[in-house]
């Protein structure tokens, strides 16, 4: 494990578009939350990562410095691909194989992913850390399928990070059941013409 980068298990919120840019910014996006475990060391990460940060400017008294990436329950919203300049990251499936594209499309809000975050600092326009998800495994699919790009990280990389044979969703073998929380984004009445 390398210095400010975090592993842990979280869930898909929000909007989640892991598949081809789209929108407004012409990005993929999706938001989960840092676990409370999390959190405390990367506050910690950030202070160190800051004070580093101060003594690459001329005048550090003279900047400012951005809010974290995280809001105070620690909600993290994440773009990347388009104008953010990020790299897909890797999503596999608990058996350690790339998750396809034709999976990767269909993931929604509500997927359970152990995901690989690294934060690193910036100096420009102004001070602050950010948040860089290297590449994620699927536990337990919410309607979804995979990646196509490795990013900076190969599949082996990601693997060697989250281990496989885990317990969970496997794209040779799916074992679709009923989500009990989930309902019909929409209920559109059957008009015959």
């Amino acid at each position: 494990m390398t210095k400010n980068q975090y592993v842990f298990n979280t869930t898909l919120e929000g909007f989640v578009n892991v598949f081809e840019p789209s929108g407004k910014y012409n990005n993929c996006a999706f938001s989960f939350k840092l676990p409370e475990e999390v959190m405390g060391p990367a506050e910690k990460d950030r202070e160190e990562l800051l004070a580093w940060a101060k003594t690459k400017v001329e005048n550090p008294k003279r900047i400012q410095i951005n809010r974290p990436k995280w809001d105070d329950e620690g909600l993290v919203s994440y773009s990347f691909l388009g104008e953010t300049g990020r790299g897909r990251p890797v999503f596999v499936d608990c058996n350690g194989d790339p998750v396809e594209p034709s999976v990767l499309k269909s993931i929604r809000k509500g997927t359970k992913v152990r995901l690989v975050v690294k934060q690193t600092p910036y100096t420009r326009p102004n001070l602050g850390t950010t948040l860089k998800v290297s590449g994620g495994k699927i536990l337990q699919l919410a309607t979804g399928n995979g990646a196509t790009d490795s990013g900076e990280l190969s599949v082996d990389d990601i693997n060697a990070l989250l281990g496989t044979e885990t317990e969970g969703y496997k794209q040779s073998s799916p074992a679709v059941k009923k989500d009990v929380d989930s309902a019909p984004c929409s209920v559109e009445p059957n008009y015959d013409f």
